[in-house]
């Protein structure tokens, strides 16, 4: 079956950050501060070939009159499927009691048919591949090191929906803007971080090697923490909500005109 093929296709051609050879960990020196790369890589020929593959497949799947045998899964977001990904990733941070390692994610195919991917998610191992986005675009974020030869199963990332409330009153310090942690690829990374035994000198030591980027990049620049995760500091933070999508005004209907 042509179908089978192309997924075949792609299966070889489309990288995944899961079946990726990890590099050794670059990590940043004490007292040192390293800024995030502000280059992306170049994504262009992979981009272009696995995207001129998923519309094809697309087609070959639309033209037989495919249908999945079973429905899609059910998901309470709006966001869409991407595929694939590739990462670029900063010199780690010192913390206490381990490391950070920012890193910035981005998908190969950045929106797959629906058809494309219910085919695929039928197939065993497309787990690693396919990922669906809350919100467009990617963004950095940062991921825990147990120590430099592991990495954890837990990310950080900022609540970037976080508006800060009105000026606070005088001699008092400003709000502090919230860092989550979350589970993160749980069955693929080396090891599984204990976040709740995490106490605060160690929050706050993350705190502490992350808020500087909030200085030097745009909000929109960093992942957004899910509405799942666990407040890292301040250790009351709550995710700002999705806001809910505005429907347009209902349109008054028109007054039939009168005729005398």
């Amino acid at each position: 079956m042509k179908a089978e093929a192309l997924a075949a296709a792609l299966r070889e051609f489309v990288p995944s950050i899961f079946r990726c050879r990890r590099e050794d960990v670059v990590v940043v020196g004490e007292g040192e501060w390293s800024e995030l790369p502000t280059e992306i890589p170049n994504l262009g020929p992979i981009r272009e070939e696995a995207s001129r593959i998923v519309k094809e497949l697309d087609e070959v799947l639309k033209h037989s009159n495919w249908r999945p045998d079973r429905g899609p899964p059910p998901s309470p977001d709006t966001g869409h499927w991407t595929l694939g990904s590739v990462e670029q990733r900063a010199p780690a941070r010192k913390i206490h009691l381990g490391y950070l390692e920012p890193v910035r994610l981005f998908p190969v195919v950045e929106r797959v048919p629906d058809p494309v991917r219910a085919f695929l998610t039928q197939i065993p191992g497309w787990d690693d591949y396919l990922k669906r986005e809350n919100h467009p675009g990617v963004g950095w974020h940062y991921h825990y090191l147990a120590d430099l030869r592991k990495r954890s199963d837990v990310l950080l990332a900022w609540d970037t929906r976080w508006q800060a409330p009105p000026a606070p009153l005088k001699n008092r310090l400003p709000p502090l803007h919230p860092l989550f942690g979350e589970k993160h690829g749980e069955g693929k990374a080396d090891v599984r971080a204990k976040p709740w035994l995490w106490g605060d000198k160690k929050k706050e030591s993350m705190y502490g090697v992350c808020a500087p980027d909030l200085r030097k990049w745009k909000i929109h620049e960093f992942r957004c923490a899910s509405s799942q995760a666990d407040p890292v500091w301040p250790s009351g933070a709550k995710v700002t909500p999705i806001p809910a999508p505005v429907s347009p005004p209902a349109r008054k209907p028109r007054e039939k005109d009168r005729r005398r």
